[in-house]
């Protein structure tokens, strides 16, 4: 290589700022930061209507999480069945269907012997 093969860029290029700046790649930079500057603008825009829309609804947007969580363990959701009640209280509710004419002595009997037999 010689002294006098030393590289000069062309003419036009000397005084572009995008190519000073970037090099080759300044339109691919200039896109990126456009397509990046849309995606924050975009994010921030999603959060406010967010924001809004749990705030009209009566959720505190910082603990819409625990809000939702402690709605749903409240719920009748996960409370399950409830608990069993004893032989004597499934005998006095069948005596007093019975009494009341909803079922027949024949079906008291069947329904009795099942509860006895657990």
């Amino acid at each position: 290589m010689h002294a006098d093969d030393t590289f000069s860029p062309p003419v036009d290029q000397v005084n572009d700022p995008v190519v000073t700046t970037f090099g080759g790649m300044g339109f691919l930079m200039i896109l990126f930061m456009l397509l990046f500057a849309a995606m924050v603008v975009f994010v921030v825009v999603v959060a406010i209507r967010k924001w809004a829309v749990l705030r009209g609804a009566g959720i505190d947007p910082l603990t819409v999480d625990a809000q939702i969580a402690a709605k749903l363990v409240n719920s009748d959701v996960l409370k399950g069945a409830p608990a069993p009640t004893s032989v004597e209280e499934r005998l006095a509710r069948l005596d007093d269907l019975e009494r009341r004419g909803v079922i027949t002595a024949d079906e008291r009997a069947t329904a009795r012997a099942d509860i006895l037999r657990g």
